[in-house]
């Protein structure tokens, strides 16, 4: 779910960071698919990273040998 939300939040501000850009460039034809594409890859990073860093759960029964 966490994911999910993640995916939500990326593709909303890469928009809008394509829309001021595009405004600022002069005003052309808007391009809705390639931010999509990045706002995924974005979120795909940040879940490998997510997996990669969180430590290994650890057993609660430390006495053993």
């Amino acid at each position: 779910m966490k994911y999910f939300i993640t995916l939500i939040w990326a593709i909303l501000l890469v928009e809008m960071i394509n829309f001021v850009l595009n405004s600022l460039s002069g005003g052309g034809p808007l391009n809705v698919v390639t931010p999509l594409f990045v706002a995924v890859i974005m979120v795909i990073a940040l879940a490998l990273l997510d997996v990669a860093t969180t430590p290994p759960k650890q057993s609660q029964d430390t006495n053993k040998i």
